[in-house]
């Protein structure tokens, strides 16, 4: 900002000049200022002439000559406009002298109209920009020079140019707008706004700032006495005279100069004189005219400058007279008006009633029952009742003029209003000869009805009962019985009980209320029933009791090993050393043949088609060795490359078949290895309750089994980690170039029996054959192990088969228990 104050104090001090000063210096001199960008707006519309162009053009030279030019210092920029706009060069374009002054003398003007605004956003937006030249935290100054009034708005775009930062000067020549001007500058206006009456001035003052600027002030630095102003000149000064006064001839005083006394004036009536100028004014009865030299005589009734109540009359320059409009009358005061009553004066000719309707007017009315003829003047009688103009609801009866009576139709009488009509009711009144019920249909008339459960009968007065069972008129479903008059209950036949909605019937069954001595199963028909036994039963021959047969031998019951009959059933036991599946029918050595197994399978480019073919076969063997079904072991299959793909979850397929059908069908992905993204993959979904994994209660053993043939392309320690953390028990089979460390960190503990590795493909059917071994250890030893019931994991085992017994027993147990009460009940209901 002091850049800013610095720059503007060197402008008014070079516009100060134009008012204050004489050529005192060349050009050679120059004014060192700090860093300023400089623009020049000038005004080439087609009323700047060619020689004052030319002036122009010698105006911002004679500027330039006192600036101290360069691309450190100041920086000057010229844009010329009409019509149009036009840079004739940037800020950055010069940074001589010489090549500035060539440049502008080079200027060819536009000729065209005064678009000003439109010059000073072409200003903000073009001129003082970075990419012209414009520098950051220097002074932004525009000197707009123009002859005329703008052809669009400035004001506005003024105020945006301000308010970023540009400091305006308006240099007004000759026809130039003032208003504009101060639109157009910032502010203070008395340092930014300068109008001069000729181009040629503008030329003066561009030879004339530099030793205002730059030179020594001996106006400044000493007592020089004049009273109003003191020019400057080198070593030097001279005095000189505000505006309107003229030196003395001691050379330093002012005297005011009177041109009203000097007849130096043209005023027509009256001059007024104040110093250097003067004012016209006018006699009494005239005003001046817009010349402010001529007087014209003043209307006072044109100018609203009288105190009439209501006509004014001009009678000479300041003189009126009163009047009053038509129907008033000019009172004494002779400024106010008083209304004329002609029905108060007795001038109508009226027949009956005048009525005042305004200064000077009448209007006829007549009295009440009659009505104004066409003549507006006599009156004739009103028969309301011919003219509908009455409050009778139904008839009307003439009884003089303006007046009339009302009466009723025949069933209806007058109301106490006289005008409105009541119809008669006569159930109301009780004349009628109705026996039950007797129902208005009109004024004066009705018809009779009967009470609910009677009909009218053929006299149109009395009634008849209504029996709705004999007329069929009912919603029983079965029976229904009449209760009198229109009404009726509802009934059912032998063996039904009625519903709740009283209408329709249901069979009672005996069996579901317990009303039997059934000993096992009850065979409902509606109030009656048989008995019958359970699968395993015989009914004996009092038709009540069964008796137990023997389901082992009756019964296809599929025990692989031995069948044990129950009370009406069975159920089947294994050797010892074996356990019952979940089938309840076979026997398996294999402690964990149902298990949730995954095997995510490297399908990476390394593999190669023809070896994935053996990957496949590798699991379908190892799906061979397990005992799949839907509550046994249930089989998932992902293959992973670059990415990762579920060939099908563990709730998919539920047969050994099926799976290796779909395992035949897997396409080869060929790509990467990112073994750990697998990892990832399976444990966060493959074992979810979501994809057929079992839920954790019900401690199904989760088996995860990594095939790959080379070193994975990601980390697999996090989620190899986390997979055996949640439970899983991970087995790592390697082929070829897998790397043995991975596959150790993917295997769970003990290590050695949970990862397996071979060089060649063909040999993977080995490892499926020996994986069977950790799986399911029975099935490889071709014999019942003989087990040390001292060990750990015997003596667990035998308890936990202690319990699975005890609680078989307990179950059936609670079936005989219950069957006993079953018939305690059945003897108590005989009873």
């Amino acid at each position: 900002m002091g850049n800013i104050t610095a720059f503007s104090c060197f402008i008014f001090l070079t516009f100060a000049v134009f008012t204050t000063a004489r050529p005192k210096s060349g050009p050679d001199q120059k004014c060192k200022s700090g860093p300023v960008d400089l623009v020049f707006l000038i005004d080439s519309s087609r009323s700047v002439r060619p020689h004052e162009f030319e002036t122009m053009r010698k105006f911002m030279i004679d500027i330039l000559n006192t600036l101290d030019i360069g691309l450190d210092t100041t920086r000057v920029g010229v844009v010329q406009y009409s019509s149009k706009v036009r840079s004739e060069f940037f800020l950055k374009t010069h940074s001589k002298l010489e090549s500035m002054v060539k440049a502008i003398n080079e200027i060819v003007p536009l000729a065209q109209g005064t678009m000003t605004g439109l010059a000073i956003r072409y200003l903000m937006n073009e001129a003082f920009t970075p990419g012209q030249g414009d520098r950051p935290k220097v002074p932004n100054v525009a000197v707009i020079v123009t002859d005329g009034r703008p052809q669009d708005r400035v004001a506005e775009v003024a105020a945006e140019a301000r308010e970023k930062g540009i400091e305006i000067y308006a240099v007004g020549v000759a026809r130039a707008d003032m208003t504009s001007l101060r639109a157009m500058a910032s502010p203070p206006f008395e340092d930014h706004v300068f109008l001069v009456e000729r181009f040629d001035l503008i030329h003066q003052f561009g030879l004339q700032f530099q030793d205002k600027l730059c030179g020594i002030d001996l106006c400044l630095e000493s007592d020089h006495g004049c009273e109003h102003i003191c020019e400057s000149s080198p070593g030097s000064y001279t005095c000189d005279c505000l505006p309107g006064y003229r030196l003395n001839t001691d050379g330093k005083t002012c005297s005011a100069i009177d041109l009203c006394a000097e007849g130096k004036h043209d005023c027509q009536q009256i001059c007024t004189s104040s110093p250097g100028s003067f004012t016209c004014d006018c006699n009494q009865g005239y005003h001046l005219n817009n010349d402010k030299k001529t007087c014209s005589p003043v209307d006072l009734c044109a100018e609203g400058k009288h105190d009439c109540q209501q006509v004014c009359v001009y009678s000479g320059p300041g003189i009126f007279t009163c009047d009053c409009n038509d129907g008033y009358r000019l009172n004494e005061d002779e400024k106010t008006c008083s209304p004329i009553d002609l029905c108060a004066e007795g001038k109508h000719d009226c027949q009956q009633v005048c009525v005042y309707s305004g200064p000077g007017s009448f209007t006829c009315d007549c009295n009440e029952g009659y009505r104004l003829n066409g003549d507006k003047k006599t009156c004739s009688p009103i028969d309301l009742c011919a003219e509908g103009k009455h409050g009778c609801e139904q008839v009307c009866i003439y009884s003089g003029p303006g007046s009339f009576t009302c009466d009723c139709n025949e069933g209806y009488r007058l109301n106490g209003d006289k005008k409105t009509c009541s119809p008669i009711d006569l159930c109301a009144e009780g004349k009628h000869g109705c026996e039950q019920v007797c129902i208005y249909s009109g004024p004066g008339s009705f018809t009779c009805d009967c009470n609910e459960g009677y009909r009218l009968n053929g006299d149109k007065k009395t009634c008849s009962p209504i029996d709705l069972c004999a007329e069929g008129k009912h919603d029983c479903e079965q029976v229904c019985v009449n209760m009198g008059p229109g009404i009726f209950t509802c009934d059912c036949n032998k063996g039904y009980r009625l519903n709740e909605d009283e209408k329709s019937c249901s069979a009672i069954d005996l069996c579901a209320e317990g009303k039997h001595d059934c000993e096992q199963l009850c065979i409902s028909a509606p109030g009656v029933f048989t008995c019958d036994c359970n699968k395993g039963f015989k009914l004996n021959k009092d038709k009540r009791t069964c008796t137990n047969m023997d389901m082992c031998n009756t019964v296809k019951h599929g025990c692989e090993y031995q069948c044990v009959n129950t009370p009406g059933s069975f159920y089947c036991v294994c050797p010892e050393g074996q356990l019952l599946q979940e089938d309840g029918k076979t026997c398996g050595t294999c402690k964990s043949a149902n298990i949730d197994l995954v095997l995510l399978i490297d399908g990476s480019k390394s593999v190669r088609p023809q070896n994935f073919e053996l990957v496949k076969k590798f699991v379908n063997q190892v799906v061979d060795s397990l005992d799949v079904s839907a509550h046994g072991t249930r089989v998932g299959l992902v293959q992973y490359s670059s990415r990762v793909r579920t060939e099908f979850p563990l709730n998919m397929y539920h047969t050994a078949a099926d799976i290796k059908n779909a395992v035949m069908k897997v396409d080869y992905m060929e790509k990467g290895t990112m073994t750990g993204l697998a990892l990832k993959h399976m444990l966060e979904n493959s074992f979810s309750e979501a994809e057929g994994a079992r839920p954790a209660s019900r401690n199904i053993p989760r088996v995860g089994l990594v095939f790959t043939d080379g070193r994975s392309q990601d980390d697999i320690s996090e989620y190899a980690k986390k997979a055996k953390e949640a439970g899983i028990t991970m087995y790592a089979v390697g082929v070829g170039k897998a790397v043995e460390d991975e596959l150790r960190e993917i295997a769970s503990d003990p290590v050695d029996k949970h990862f397996y590795y071979t060089t060649d493909f063909t040999a993977i059917n080995t490892i499926a054959e020996n994986l069977k071994l950790n799986i399911c250890p029975a099935e490889s030893q071709g014999e019942v192990e003989v087990k040390d019931p001292c060990a750990c994991e015997n003596m667990v085992e035998f308890q936990q088969g202690t319990i699975n017994t005890l609680d078989l027993l307990t179950e059936k147990l609670a079936a005989m228990a219950s069957r006993l009460e079953q018939l305690e009940n059945q003897l108590l209901s005989r009873k």
